[in-house]
């Protein structure tokens, strides 16, 4: 049988001794020493319940899009975050599947004279250069316009925040060249016209938004389209040579 030197107390074998002595003299050490635990959980739970409510908040709202629709500019209010992305790329993705079903309505067309298999393999492959002329076209256009503009102005933005705005702002267009392929299939004069009217009004309002979202001076606008617009054609050149 043990006892402990300094309060007399009994030792229990397996057991740590805490001196009464010292426990009245320095209670909070103990307070502290046992609450720890418990905080550390509480604020892993708070944590790890935060995390669940950030991604369970992320979603579609069919608000959003349908403001989108009414009044493009509204993008430019979106933010840089993992929500302002995801609608950056619904408005980039409408503009893709726009340029795929348009290019699918233009071969259904040529070849309806010519046998089921024929037919199905000829809009596989003019549909799949459709969609890569697509999504490389997107693709270049935002990012000349984003080059031109953080090279021609002070105000740096970063991609993702671009794409939020910028490629949110691309659903109205995205749903009039989803339009335009879907009337592809019944009538190419009138898809036709209604893609080019969706192209050229596009390109003006893309200008006008991202000169208005990088507050680019009217002695700059030559310049920064220039270079923007420049960049554009020659790449989209290369591409659609390899492509075609």
């Amino acid at each position: 049988m043990a006892f402990c030197t300094h309060c007399g107390n009994k030792l229990t074998e397996g057991v740590a001794h805490q001196c009464v002595d010292d426990i009245a003299a320095n209670p909070m050490k103990y307070t502290a020493a046992a609450t720890e635990p418990e905080q550390e959980h509480g604020a892993s739970s708070s944590s790890g319940a935060s995390d669940a409510k950030t991604a369970s908040t992320i979603q579609v709202d069919g608000q959003v899009l349908l403001k989108l629709l009414k009044n493009p500019m509204s993008a430019l209010n979106m933010r840089g975050d993992q929500t302002g992305l995801i609608y950056g790329m619904i408005g980039m993705a409408s503009s893709v599947i726009g340029f795929w079903l348009f290019g699918l309505g233009i071969k259904q067309m040529f070849y309806s004279g010519l046998g089921m298999v024929s037919a199905l393999l000829s809009n596989f492959g003019m549909g799949s250069r459709a969609l890569l002329l697509g999504l490389f076209s997107t693709v270049i256009l935002l990012g000349s316009f984003w080059f031109a503009g953080n090279m021609v102005t002070k105000q740096k933005l970063d991609w993702k925040e671009f794409i939020a705005k910028i490629g949110s702002f691309q659903l109205p267009f995205g749903a009039a060249l989803i339009i335009s392929g879907l009337i592809s299939f019944m009538s190419l004069k009138l898809a036709f016209l209604i893609l080019v009217f969706a192209l050229m009004t596009g390109l003006a309002a893309n200008s006008a938004a991202i000169i208005e979202l990088y507050r680019i001076g009217s002695r700059q606008w030559m310049k920064f389209l220039g270079i923007a617009i420049g960049i554009y054609v020659l790449l989209f050149a290369i591409v659609q040579t390899v492509l075609l």
